[in-house]
């Protein structure tokens, strides 16, 4: 799976912070990320100060602007139970090094991260506006050798203003940020690393 690359990746080229996730859903990558960094502690000892950050509403999109409509992202395709969620990851990881956030992201994602540095960023929240909001929140976390991993790159048709893409090409435009890509995954899924910040 690319997150296990991605962690060697970075473990290997000491890029510090944390571990950030936007569309947990039912936990599934989150708790595969927590056993890659486990694994690559041998490779950077750095590792045992990742904290692991995840949001999600756990109901769905909730109501979506028009311009983010896709017959796929509906509220029943991404319900997920947030207590069987917890306790999933509870077996990996304690209470102190992990923080869900539970809610829709325009209600959560108001407020500074937890965290100075991200390591790695995971974004799987389908849409554009989700993902303006993720990327708006983590902002200030960014440092040259953070990593990013854009999950649906190519929905909604592949249309260069819509989707996951859309937001994150407006989002390095407006803040003048560099990437290389590091990866391709998957059916439609990218890994890039900021170069510039």
């Amino acid at each position: 799976m690319i997150i296990k690359k991605v962690f060697f990746f970075s473990a290997i080229e000491k890029i510090q912070g944390d571990y950030f996730e936007f569309g947990v859903f039912t936990g599934s990558s989150f708790c595969h990320a927590i056993r890659c960094a486990k694994s690559n502690i041998k490779y950077d000892l750095g590792l045992r100060k990742t904290n692991f950050y995840g949001f999600d509403s756990f109901e769905g999109f909730g109501d979506l602007p028009s311009h983010d409509k896709h017959d796929f992202f509906q509220n029943k395709n991404f319900e997920a139970n947030y207590n069987k969620v917890i306790k999933r990851i509870k077996k990996l990881l304690p209470e102190s090094k992990f923080l869900i956030v539970k809610g829709f992201f325009k209600n959560t994602l108001n407020k500074k991260p937890e965290s100075n540095l991200a390591r790695i960023i995971f974004i799987d929240c389908d849409t554009y506006s989700s993902t303006e909001l993720a990327l708006n929140y983590i902002r200030k976390s960014l440092q040259v050798g953070t990593i990013i991993i854009l999950d649906d790159y190519f929905a909604y048709k592949g249309m260069e203003n819509k989707g996951v893409y859309g937001a994150f090409k407006m989002f390095t435009k407006n803040h003048k940020l560099n990437t290389r890509e590091l990866f391709s995954y998957g059916i439609g899924g990218v890994v890039k690393i900021f170069t510039k910040i």
